[in-house]
């Protein structure tokens, strides 16, 4: 795990060789078909690709969610484990892992809603939920119709709140022996990495990427929002000039990197390595 640019894929790559086993990724954007070049992911012309799981899983028209992820992630760790030793889970998504490796328990059957919950306004929903559970109102927009209406409703059917059910989970892992391996750069040299690498995917075709992708799907919310296809697509839609495009994505990507930093930090207690090179000493693979 690590922050974009850091070099967890090349990692990863040397653990299979190594260890002679397949990955599992863990990049929420990865998932999606035919977004390559924007996603950084790994050329089908490496040997490597057909090692690695749950990649071009998705269309980019389709959705998908932490809870979609974790079904999906246990399943193949499940049936890898039953071949190998060793699984390398690799990607830049601190929450997917986190969910999959740990407690995290998700509602999967809908929870009624109420007759009178319906007559409500977004603003008068948003309103009651801060009543009920104000730590969840916090994270649910007032315009998310649907999400305040799972929220109530959840409190209302189960007697708890969203935060009760959360704190009721340890959060543990569930699976033996992980080794959390955490590449950190430099901030410096991963910001220098982070420009370098949006001018080379922007020499590679990234915009030709993204003009393919609309002319061949209804792209996702969830799609639109990857870092680089949302700034490409204003500028064909020519709100915004190329210099400005490519300044705002290696702006955005700086700033993802930042807050990816922060939560692996945060959330997990990793072995630390500032480079590829350190890692394959330390590890002693």
């Amino acid at each position: 795990m690590g922050p974009t640019c850091s070099g967890k894929t090349e990692l990863a790559n040397y653990l299979l060789d190594k260890l002679h086993c397949e990955a599992i990724n863990f990049d929420a954007f990865q998932i999606y078909k035919d977004m390559n070049i924007g996603t950084a992911k790994i050329d089908k012309s490496d040997p490597h690709y057909y090692k690695y799981h749950l990649l071009d899983i998705k269309r980019p028209d389709e959705t998908f969610s932490v809870m979609e992820f974790q079904e999906l992630c246990r399943k193949e760790l499940s049936n890898l484990l039953d071949k190998y030793d060793d699984v390398v889970l690799v990607g830049g998504t601190g929450l997917y892992v986190r969910a999959a490796l740990y407690d995290y328990s998700f509602e999967k059957e809908e929870v009624p809603v109420d007759e009178d919950l319906e007559k409500l306004t977004n603003e008068e929903l948003h309103k009651l939920l801060k009543e009920l559970d104000l730590e969840e109102s916090k994270k649910i927009h007032v315009n998310n119709r649907k999400r305040l209406l799972r929220a109530i409703s959840l409190i209302r059917h189960s007697n708890k709140k969203k935060t009760e059910i959360l704190k009721e989970q340890e959060h543990k892992p569930i699976y033996k022996d992980i080794r959390f391996i955490y590449l950190s750069p430099d901030r410096e040299e991963l910001y220098d990495r982070i420009d370098k690498r949006v001018l080379s995917m922007m020499e590679n075709g990234l915009i030709d990427e993204v003009k393919y992708l609309l002319d061949n799907y209804n792209l996702s919310l969830t799609a639109r929002q990857g870092i680089g296809y949302k700034e490409v697509i204003d500028y064909l839609e020519n709100k915004t000039k190329y210099a400005c495009c490519v300044e705002l994505i290696q702006k955005r990507t700086r700033n993802y990197a930042k807050r990816q930093v922060t939560f692996f930090k945060n959330q997990f207690d990793p072995e630390t390595y500032k480079n590829i090179g350190d890692a394959k000493k330390g590890l002693g693979v």
